[in-house]
């Protein structure tokens, strides 16, 4: 009986260092955590079917999933977890922006929608086809439009009246 303790403790211990070395060394493939979980699995079901009661495998299973809350509870508070995560935030008044400077230029130039927009289509502007909206109105296709505004990759266009010729 104490072997058998002993296997299954052994079997939990390589188990949690699988899934660290999946967290920190090799991160992203899988094969190490796939290997740590099914080790967990093999030694709960030693500490299940090894024994004569089922008291083992309880404590095996507890002792494995207070592992597992300690784990996610104090790990995101450590200076590891700090190097994984990402810190920094690109946020557009610090100047990150999906936006070209290509799109930036068509404020104000007119163009002709080549499909309904309704709200979302492609129209021609300057020779160039461009994925528009428009601000909630639907335009038909072959309507002229303008361009009243460029946020990120948002193109919006606003259809250009009769009297605005």
């Amino acid at each position: 009986m104490e072997g058998a303790w002993l296997t299954v403790l052994l079997l939990m211990l390589l188990g949690f260092i699988l899934l660290l070395v999946e967290v920190f060394v090799i991160p992203g493939f899988g094969v190490m955590g796939i290997a740590g979980l099914a080790t967990l699995t093999f030694a709960c079901y030693l500490a299940f079917t090894g024994f004569p009661t089922p008291w083992p495998g309880t404590i095996a299973l507890l002792g494995i999933l207070v592992a597992f809350i300690v784990f996610i509870k104090f790990f995101p508070r450590t200076k590891s977890w700090k190097r994984l995560r990402l810190n920094a935030r690109e946020e557009s008044k610090e100047g990150f922006a999906a936006s070209s400077l290509q799109l930036e230029e068509l404020v104000g130039k007119t163009g002709v929608s080549l499909t309904m927009l309704r709200p979302a289509g492609t129209a021609k502007i300057e020779e160039k086809r461009v994925d528009v909206v428009t601000e909630g109105i639907f335009i038909p296709k072959n309507t002229k439009i303008r361009v009243v505004m460029v946020k990120g990759n948002r193109v919006v266009v606003r259809k250009v009246e009769k009297t605005q010729e």
